[in-house]
């Protein structure tokens, strides 16, 4: 019978009680400290105590559970800080392309127009600006991709500031 009224005996087979306290003394703890663990352990887990293999594929499975769910949510968090920005950034960049495609559309027949009442000392004149414009225009396109590259590759994914250089380094390209 139990001295203190707040606990409960539990007859075992005398096999299992020597091994009780075997690893009791051994882990230096008490029988009923010993027998209190062992019990939440498998109620806790929700475990079948005498079924062995089973015991342990349902361990098993919640681990790849648990790490599924991590692997999960760590893809929608890289979903909705990584992947969406640039989604954003590019759809950006494709309408901001198709409208300066239009508008040089737009330009390029009003200065056909214009220039058929040149002459053709004016002509090349105009031709020769225009290459000049051209190699600038991309020297300047080489320069911001270059330097956008360079941002990123300093910085590294993962990292930080990654973010705020990449916004940077779009609003310099889109200027």
């Amino acid at each position: 019978m139990p001295t203190n009224p707040g606990t409960k005996s539990v007859n075992v087979p005398a096999d299992t009680h020597h091994l009780l306290s075997k690893e009791a003394k051994r882990l230096q703890i008490s029988q009923a400290d010993y027998t209190g663990a062992a019990i939440r352990y498998f109620a806790e887990r929700g475990l079948h105590p005498v079924e062995d293999v089973a015991r342990e594929g349902q361990l098993i499975m919640q681990q790849v559970k648990k790490l599924g769910d991590r692997v999960f949510g760590y893809l929608q968090e890289e979903e909705r800080s990584l992947l969406m920005p640039m989604l954003a950034e590019m759809l950006r960049s494709r309408v901001t392309l198709e409208r300066v495609l239009r508008l040089n559309e737009i330009l390029v027949n009003n200065l056909t127009q214009q220039l058929s009442g040149l002459s053709e000392a004016q002509l090349n004149e105009q031709r020769e600006g225009l290459k000049k414009l051209r190699a600038q225009n991309e020297d300047m396109i080489e320069r911001q991709v270059n330097e956008a590259l360079t941002t990123v590759q300093n910085e590294g994914p993962g990292k930080s500031n990654t973010e705020v250089h990449l916004g940077k380094a779009a609003a310099t390209l889109s200027q």
